[in-house]
């Protein structure tokens, strides 16, 4: 007990002390604390990687559709080229599509950055080469180097992409990873509008405006070359970083490539996608154009361009969350269905009012934006992730049809009739068949092959164009009968 009481003073000894001397005693203990550390929300790794397809995207896209009408009438000027043969470039992207089940072999065995970073300078190598053009060649071989890379730049590394960093939330992460098309499609005819009105002159030297136009496109793509190698990684580390490309990840399920062409799902799935795609080759490269040959301004034809990309965001993200909850095949259905009602209408009535005009073409727009989210995701809600990129290849490579006829098939249309109308209502006519088409691409191992989904698509072609002529039949019907009863009034009356 004596030794408890001495410890008990000697502790009340040395608390008087400090009290004495309370202020340093206070700095004592503060310095020896350490420093209060609240932490920091970290930003998930995979929306870094995912920003690499998206700004790809944005280039491939807005640079290379939306903004390539734009560019036709300064290169008519320029070199006396047609609009079919200008046009005509636009089937090299079916190169791209001829190349991708390659990059996609590739890009499952070796990882995505690779692929992407080689695409990404193909297409700044394109742009930055075009002011030296001087023959029609030199445009196409250019623009074949260009499209050789579109398949590796985005599509195909952003379905892997968020098939593996995004695994529960796939439908809404696809739509605002391919949101990039629509930011590309709003932002790059801006860009192309003020570089066509710019004056390209240094010291003595000039340049032609859309040859100074095409340099912006190549600085950019050099960037994102960059850009891509410093932020993309195959797989999430076991913390939830980056990882690096080589780094085993998660195992992945899915079908193999042979699986997939056994079942008739795939050819139903390839057939639709093919006949979507027309609207990239056929329909959005011209929509300036449409616009301005019925009538519209310039300067209204290039907003109106860029309510297609805006309304494409909100399209990606609002079907790619639909996807999530009623599948990605029935909300390509939908999508399809949509495309084709819209572009009829914008095709017949976008010229003849302001109202039609902004009312029909966002709308258009939206199942335009949604439909480059939508596919990607139903090739992996009815295959899987383990061999997308294969998978995804051949699809692509099937598209090579709709890019290589879908230019010729707008520029015969303008060539012929002065319009693009008959180009439009075919491709429209297309959008309805592929959402019928649909309806036999089921997730089941069910058999079949291409000769039951060809016999299908054909049975399904004729008896849409069959209702189709009924529905005009009654139509002229009906404005004949109105006719003659307006006549046989003017006769009363008299």
């Amino acid at each position: 007990m004596g030794n408890l009481g001495e410890i008990r003073g000697d502790f009340w000894r040395r608390g008087a002390r400090g009290a004495n001397n309370g202020l340093y005693s206070m700095a004592m203990v503060k310095s020896l604390r350490p420093p209060r550390r609240f932490p920091r929300p970290r930003i998930y790794a995979g929306w870094w990687v995912i920003s690499a397809p998206f700004l790809a995207a944005m280039l491939t896209v807005g640079a290379g559709q939306y903004a390539f009408g734009q560019f036709v009438a300064p290169l008519e000027d320029s070199f006396g080229w047609s609009r079919t043969q200008i046009n005509l470039s636009l089937s090299f992207t079916a190169v791209g599509s001829m190349i991708a089940p390659l990059l996609g072999w590739i890009m499952d065995r070796r990882g995505v950055r690779g692929i992407m970073t080689a695409s990404m300078l193909l297409i700044a190598v394109s742009y930055l080469l075009r002011p030296l053009m001087s023959e029609l060649w030199h445009w196409y071989a250019l623009s074949l180097l260009q499209y050789a890379g579109y398949a590796g730049a985005s599509i195909l590394p952003a379905g892997r992409l968020v098939g593996i960093w995004f695994q529960e939330k796939r439908g809404r992460v696809m739509g605002i990873t391919l949101m990039g098309n629509n930011a590309g499609g709003f932002a790059f005819p801006i860009l192309t509008t003020a570089a066509l009105g710019a004056a390209w002159n240094w010291g003595g030297a000039s340049l032609a405006p859309w040859a100074g136009g095409y340099l912006i496109f190549g600085a950019i793509g050099l960037a994102l070359t960059v850009y891509t190698l410093a932020v993309v990684r195959e797989f999430p580390t076991a913390q939830g970083g980056g990882g690096s490309a080589d780094a085993r990840g998660p195992a992945l399920t899915g079908w193999s490539l042979g699986e997939a062409l056994r079942a008739k799902a795939f050819y139903a799935t390839t057939a639709a996608v093919v006949m979507g795609t027309f609207t990239y080759s056929a329909v959005l490269p011209q929509i300036f154009n449409h616009l301005s040959a019925e009538g519209v301004s310039i300067t209204t034809a290039g907003y109106a361009l860029s309510s297609v990309a805006i309304c494409g965001m909100s399209g990606k993200f609002v079907m790619g969350l639909l996807a999530e909850r009623i599948t990605a095949r029935y909300a390509l259905m939908i999508d399809l269905a949509g495309q084709a009602t819209f572009l009829l209408l914008l095709t017949h009535f976008a010229g003849s009012s302001a109202f039609f005009l902004w009312l029909f073409v966002p709308l258009f727009g939206f199942f335009l934006g949604a439909f480059g989210a939508l596919f990607p995701l139903m090739v992996q809600d009815a295959f899987g992730i383990r061999r997308y990129g294969s998978i995804m290849g051949v699809v692509n490579m099937a598209t090579a049809v709709s890019f290589f006829g879908g230019p010729l098939l707008a520029g015969l249309s303008f060539d012929l009739t002065g319009s693009y109308r008959i180009a439009f209502v075919v491709v429209a006519a297309l959008f309805y068949t592929a959402a019928l088409t649909l309806t036999q691409a089921g997730d089941g191992r069910d058999g079949g092959g291409i000769r039951d989904v060809a016999g299908m698509i054909l049975r399904v072609f004729f008896e849409a164009t069959r209702d189709v002529l009924i529905v005009v039949g009654r139509i002229l019907q009906g404005i004949l009968r109105a006719t003659q009863r307006i006549l046989k009034i003017g006769r009363i009356t008299r």
